[in-house]
């Protein structure tokens, strides 16, 4: 499941529809936001429960006005999750990694044993928004700045037949001149991740694709949460649709 802070609330939907046609589910892998529902999922969370949860988290609650840190608090992010997992990988349900980015070294890393609230807020520690996070003498970011769809990661668990859940922009889905200096930038930022996405899957297809359509859904539109997921749901199930399982 890939990354796209609010975007990747449609990873409910798919998560909801994986639930109702019974599709097995061996090991999963996320990036960033789909670390985070990646990571309640394989705790045993529902997808309504984590739809529930989602519905209630507060993300100006998570502000950090300190000038040291990032514009959201890491610590506060660990707090919320911390409440909703175990503590441990191992204490999962089923097999899961979060993918981060290490930032000293310019590589992915795979997050998939030890602390668990602290490896899924590393996938999910976007530049600028929060500091990076240091993690067994690593200095980790968010996922996605190398692998914001994680199929390597899911293969890495064994998986033999993946199901990606792509919630990243896409310019030919999503037409549209950005407004201003700053959106101007995330639009670099979001082109410069669609182009590597693409290269990843041509070389590592997944089995199945499920592209949620989101035009004028930006990374905050936390507030439009009903939207995005029922759009994750419609795409997975007019994908999963006569799957053999």
């Amino acid at each position: 499941m890939s990354g796209g802070a609010a975007r990747g609330l449609a990873h409910i939907g798919v998560l909801k529809v994986v639930e109702e046609t019974g599709v097995p589910v061996g090991a999963l892998a996320g990036t960033s936001m789909g670390a985070i529902i990646g990571g309640l999922w394989a705790a045993g969370h529902s997808a309504q429960e984590i739809l529930e949860i989602a519905r209630e988290a507060s993300w100006l609650k998570m502000i950090n006005f300190s000038p040291k840190g990032g514009i959201l608090s890491e610590k506060k992010l660990m707090k919320f999750l911390s409440s909703y997992l175990p503590s441990d990988f191992s204490g999962l349900e089923i097999p899961f990694v979060a993918v981060a980015t290490d930032v000293v070294n310019g590589r992915s890393v795979y997050l998939h044993q030890g602390p668990l609230a602290s490896a899924i807020v590393a996938s999910a520690a976007y530049p600028g928004l929060f500091a990076a996070i240091p993690r067994d003498d690593l200095l980790l970011i968010d996922g996605g700045v190398f692998d914001n769809l994680p199929v390597d990661a899911a293969r890495f668990l064994g998986s033999e037949k993946v199901i990606a859940s792509d919630v990243g922009y896409d310019p030919e889905l999503e037409p549209g001149a950005p407004k201003g200096v700053i959106e101007l930038g995330r639009r670099a930022i979001d082109l410069m991740q669609a182009q590597l996405t693409r290269v990843r899957l041509a070389m590592n297809p997944p089995e199945l694709y499920i592209k949620p359509l989101l035009p004028g859904i930006g990374l905050e539109s936390f507030g439009m949460i009903e939207t995005i997921w029922r759009s994750g749901y419609e795409a997975a199930m007019k994908a999963l649709k006569g799957l053999e399982v």
